[in-house]
């Protein structure tokens, strides 16, 4: 399941009616692709869920808005990529002195793509993941984050470019650690 499956216009009409049993099944049909979203783009659990509960309850509040059963899912992920940028805004107005995701954990199965992806900073982790992995536009992305297009391109670049130093750095570090 993804966030691009559609619903049918008996689920839509359904929603518009506030239906529970409905929204319960669109929730578990749709809830674990927009976790998955949620954490790649906030680089923390925690706030992942709480992107996807907000993003719901807003969706199923707004329903009527809605006109087309098959854009369901991307409707969906627009206000839950909201909801993550809103986070990110809200937490760099505020810098709390502790935050609440803690440090990315090194288990032993964890990818190095995946690491170096988690310490990015959350805007270029955003752009990146809205990019190269939803398949989103700079210009969606540009709208999404209140900035140019040519912002969300520099911040793409910027952002793939540490990638690649990270990527690099972990690999000469390890082939030391081989010959050590």
């Amino acid at each position: 399941m993804s966030l691009s499956s559609p619903i049918d216009d008996l689920a839509l009409a359904a929603l518009k009616r506030r239906c529970r049993r409905t929204q319960e099944r669109v929730y578990r049909r749709y809830s674990q692709p927009a976790w998955t979203l949620a954490v790649r783009l906030s680089g923390c659990e925690a706030r992942a869920w709480d992107a996807v509960q907000q993003a719901f309850v807003l969706a199923f509040e707004r329903i009527g808005q809605l006109r087309k059963a098959e854009q369901f899912g991307f409707w969906l992920r627009r206000i839950l990529v909201n909801q993550v940028m809103d986070q990110h805004r809200r937490q760099a107005a505020e810098r709390p002195e502790i935050d609440e995701c803690g440090e990315f954990r090194d288990h032993d199965s964890a990818l190095d793509l995946e690491r170096a992806f988690a310490e990015l900073d959350a805007l270029d982790r955003q752009v990146v993941w809205l990019h190269d992995a939803e398949g989103m536009k700079h210009a969606e992305i540009a709208e999404l984050a209140g900035q140019t297009v040519s912002w969300s391109k520099s911040r793409l670049a910027r952002a793939r470019e540490k990638l690649r130093n990270r990527l690099t750095a972990d690999e000469v570090a390890a082939r030391s650690m081989e010959h050590g």
